[in-house]
């Protein structure tokens, strides 16, 4: 059996990553002092989840293509 090594992940990957949740915090921190107060709580509600939805999508193109080059089998 070989003891195989994942490679770290790239570090643009790693900052481009932090860099989306940042940015997403930010967003979320801008809409509720500054758009909140116009729309209902459903609506503000759902702009959350369609944030969060983006900043998912996001992340998963980000890091989809690495995993499945680098896949760990299960294997710690």
């Amino acid at each position: 059996m070989e003891n195989e090594q994942q490679p770290p992940p790239p570090t643009l990957m790693v900052f481009a990553g932090v860099a989306i949740g940042l940015i997403w915090l930010l967003f979320v921190g801008a809409w509720l002092f500054l758009y909140a107060g116009g729309y209902s709580l459903l609506q503000n509600v759902g702009i959350f989840f369609l944030s969060l939805a983006v900043v998912a999508i996001l992340e998963t193109a980000l890091w989809l293509p690495w995993g499945m080059k680098h896949p760990s089998g299960g294997k710690s």
